[in-house]
């Protein structure tokens, strides 16, 4: 009996030391990330480990780890990597072909390649550019990061680090900041404004990656000083070169993704201001993105119109979310025209129900585009029927098994 009550109370002892650590690193986090969720990421934290958490969590977790461990030997990737040379010949400056562009079959030397929407040229996404170089990136200092943080084990954080030296700090591999010569069209010697999208992979993923590695013994003010001096750097590029203030000028979800990205770094950075000047541009921009039902006007002349239209929406409600940050409320704004951010989610989500979508789309719509919108928008709403909608969304994907997707909501969205 006296064993049996030993073990209960080191169990008991366990779970305490677990939630007051959660506790810790929600209350250190709490006003440091920009996009996480700091309450969410410490209840998945705590859940995992105390036996309560969801097999959907619990699947995630250990899918996350899974990745972190492959990624501990692997090269960090660089953009000197890459072996076909941007028109400055410095491997040093980003360099990516756009996806939908091929040879023009009716000319001998096929230039200057022509647009094919929808359709991705696989020689675009060759280890000759840096656009999977740079998404693999993102997406591994962000896995490797969250690794560190719900194990407390260095060997993620120190690889984390390190490719984050290799793209960031270390001056014989780093990219510059800049993406001049992004989704670069071959024959057409002008820099393409949509090439900024390509920096949604860094802003995304990496300032919120380094809040959480910030905590580490292998971080130090070295990194700090320079990273912070990168995204600086990349956000005054954004901002004041001439395809910067190009790319700010698109009325479709190239121009909400430059204002997300512009406004993530701005709140990284503590600029405020900047951050609500981008707020209320997204705002301004429902009114030409928008018609009078909520369609997309320039997503729904896509070939892939559904998948492009939540992706518009969400950049949108990330920067809503930014909003709520610097005390602006993008949820709940309506234009004199009557559009809002509501009209245009409400405009998708009858296809949940099964009412058909009748804009171009060569491939099947996705339901789990919607995931990223409905999550954000059912807290921010406090509405019922938005988390009405996402909960049908996810048991049917958990009857179907088509849980890949969803790994990241399992683990930073933790839902009862």
């Amino acid at each position: 009996m006296q064993n049996r009550f030993l073990l209960i109370k080191d169990f008991k002892m366990k779970i305490y030391i677990i939630t007051t650590l959660c506790f810790i690193s929600t209350v250190a986090f709490s006003n440091s990330f920009v996009h996480l969720d700091s309450l969410a990421l410490a209840k998945a934290k705590t859940m995992i480990f105390d036996g309560t958490a969801t097999n959907e969590t619990l699947k995630a977790y250990e899918k996350l780890i899974i990745n972190a461990d492959n990624l501990l030997t692997c090269k960090n990737p660089s953009v000197m990597d890459k072996t076909i040379l941007p028109p400055t010949g410095n491997k040093h400056d980003y360099l990516s072909i756009s996806r939908y562009w091929w040879p023009d079959t009716k000319k001998k030397d096929g230039l200057p390649w022509v647009r094919f929407d929808g359709k991705t040229n696989p020689d675009t996404q060759t280890d000759a550019v840096d656009r999977k170089r740079l998404g693999f990136m993102g997406k591994s200092v962000r896995d490797l990061s969250l690794a560190y943080y719900f194990t407390n084990d260095e060997k993620y954080a120190q690889k984390a680090i390190s490719m984050i030296d290799t793209w960031f700090v270390n001056s014989e591999t780093l990219m510059n900041p800049n993406l001049e010569f992004a989704q670069s069209v071959p024959g057409n010697p002008n820099n393409r404004r949509s090439g900024i999208l390509d920096g949604r992979s860094i802003v995304m993923f990496v300032p919120d990656a380094i809040q959480l590695l910030s905590i580490s013994k292998h971080w130090n003010t070295n990194y700090k000083t320079k990273t912070t001096k990168w995204f600086s750097d990349y956000l005054t590029w954004l901002t004041k070169s001439d395809l910067g203030k190009k790319g700010s000028e698109q009325k479709n979800n190239h121009g909400s993704w430059y204002k997300y990205q512009v406004a993530t770094l701005a709140y990284y950075l503590d600029n405020k201001p900047l951050v609500k000047k981008m707020v209320t541009l997204a705002q301004q921009s429902l009114d030409d993105m928008l018609n009078d039902k909520g369609g997309q006007i320039h997503e729904l002349e896509r070939s892939r119109s559904f998948f492009y239209s939540c992706f518009n929406l969400q950049a949108l409600v990330a920067i809503a979310e930014l909003g709520n940050k610097v005390g602006m409320d993008m949820w709940h704004y309506q234009s004199e025209n009557k559009k809002s951010l509501q009209l245009a989610i409400n405009y998708l989500t009858p296809t949940i129900n099964g009412k058909k979508w009748n804009h171009n789309t060569i491939k099947n719509i996705d339901l789990t585009d919607l995931i990223p919108i409905l999550s954000k928008a059912s807290k921010n709403e406090n509405s019922q029927e938005y988390n009405k909608l996402l909960s049908k969304i996810l048991s049917e994907r958990i009857q179907k098994k088509q849980n890949d997707k969803l790994l990241e909501f399992w683990l930073l969205n933790t839902i009862n």
